[in-house]
């Protein structure tokens, strides 16, 4: 604290301009709501929040308690310590400019008035991980079960803009990390080409690009993800070039919704993302929203299905074909065949095997973002016959139909 930075009578006056900057952070919803709880319990979330914007929040409370002195001095440290971070600049300098001649608006010291928009929806953005924090030992309800060979997930939930990383312990999954995002210019659910949207759905981290072999506006690197998958594909969707990456050398952030389809963050944190991220191995899920429960409910449901994976795999090596064609769904597509087609297949192939062994491994299971009653259950296939033996890694979808879970669509990967 930074003694005797207003006098008594100034220290009001301000506290009635700072009184202003109060009123428009309303729309924040952290001002003038009633019973208002402090950040404090958010705070205390460790590393996995991210020091500048913990102390970006922090500088807010001091504001919304009226400890004038303690919010200056916090963000002049911030604003020397990420000089360009200019939603933490418009802060600073509207607290100033109400302090000398008071403040009809949020961003009033700016000429661009759409610019401190933007930057009004990344502050919603950022003070709402405090607001709303996960609740302990509780798992997004789309990680079902995560093979033992997948070191991390992410999982991007688009209404909030946040990155949420979850890295194997030995207790299980474990949310370590998250941190701000921005998405398409025109918000979720990508559909074609073109339309800067951000898709929904389950992809892979597919490589890595340096951010020396790119143009500035991807930072300090991208981690390319596989849309369209073959679902995406299946439901006509269209569109390339979907990665995760940093952001432009100039600026620290950039507004919520402000990207081509991407999801970009700064680049401190991608280089922190790095550290969890294995090519091929980590999943990624996309929402648009969140539902948070506890993890022994997103692992009885995991079990469940996966039960019903196992009783597929026995059909299969039974060569019992109306057996195995019993788990299929009569909206079933694969490679060019309906289930008619796909049927008739494997009678044929039947017929012609003595034995066929079919061994899962690296399963997970995932419920599908936007679509509740969908699975996607990834796993390496080892196929056996006494005429053929391959390995190949599957996606299969699986659907709630009024008769139980049933496969719609599976593909090679």
């Amino acid at each position: 604290m930074v003694a005797g930075r207003y006098s008594k009578n100034k220290r009001n006056r301000a506290w009635a301009r700072i009184g202003v900057v109060a009123l428009t952070l309303a729309a924040l919803s952290w001002v003038t709501t009633a019973g208002a709880n402090d950040v404090a319990t958010g705070l205390s979330a460790g590393e996995s929040t991210p020091m500048l914007e913990r102390a970006l929040v922090e500088g807010l409370q001091d504001v919304r308690r009226g400890k004038l002195d303690e919010a200056h001095e916090r963000m002049d440290r911030l604003v020397e310590r990420q000089p360009d971070f200019r939603l933490a600049h418009l802060i600073r300098g509207d607290m100033w400019l109400a302090q000398a001649t008071g403040l009809d608006r949020f961003g009033q010291g700016l000429a661009d008035g759409e610019h401190a928009d933007d930057l009004l929806l990344e502050a919603r953005a950022r003070w709402r991980r405090y607001r709303r924090s996960p609740p302990p030992r509780a798992l997004p309800e789309g990680l079902l079960k995560v093979p033992d060979v997948a070191p991390s997930v992410l999982v991007v939930d688009l209404d909030q803009n946040r990155l949420f990383v979850f890295e194997r312990r030995a207790d299980g999954l474990t949310q370590t990390r998250d941190f701000y995002v921005s998405i398409g210019k025109n918000g979720s659910e990508k559909r074609v080409e073109g339309d800067e949207r951000t898709p929904v759905g389950y992809y892979l981290v597919s490589g890595y690009l340096a951010g020396e072999t790119l143009p500035d506006l991807y930072g300090t690197g991208a981690f390319p993800l596989t849309y369209p998958n073959g679902w995406d594909r299946l439901q006509g969707r269209t569109g390339s070039g979907i990665w995760i990456h940093g952001t432009e050398s100039t600026t620290y952030s950039r507004p919520p919704r402000s990207s081509r389809g991407c999801v970009t963050l700064s680049n401190q944190d991608f280089e922190a993302l790095m550290q969890a991220v294995e090519i091929r191995e980590t999943p990624v899920l996309v929402a648009s929203g969140l539902e948070w429960v506890p993890e022994a409910r997103a692992h009885r449901r995991g079990r469940q299905l996966e039960a019903r994976v196992e009783a597929w795999r026995r059909a299969w090596e039974s060569r019992d074909t109306p057996r195995y064609l019993a788990f299929y769904s009569d909206q079933f597509r694969t490679q060019g065949m309906d289930r008619s087609r796909f049927g008739a297949y494997k009678k044929s192939v039947n017929a012609g095997k003595s034995y066929i062994r079919v061994r899962l491994e690296e399963m997970g299971i995932y419920g599908y973002p936007g679509e509740p009653d969908l699975v996607v259950v990834d796993f390496v296939q080892h196929y056996e016959s006494d005429t053929f033996k391959a390995s190949t890694r599957k996606h299969q979808y699986w659907r709630r139909e009024p008769t139980g879970w049933r496969i719609v669509f599976e593909e090679r990967v």
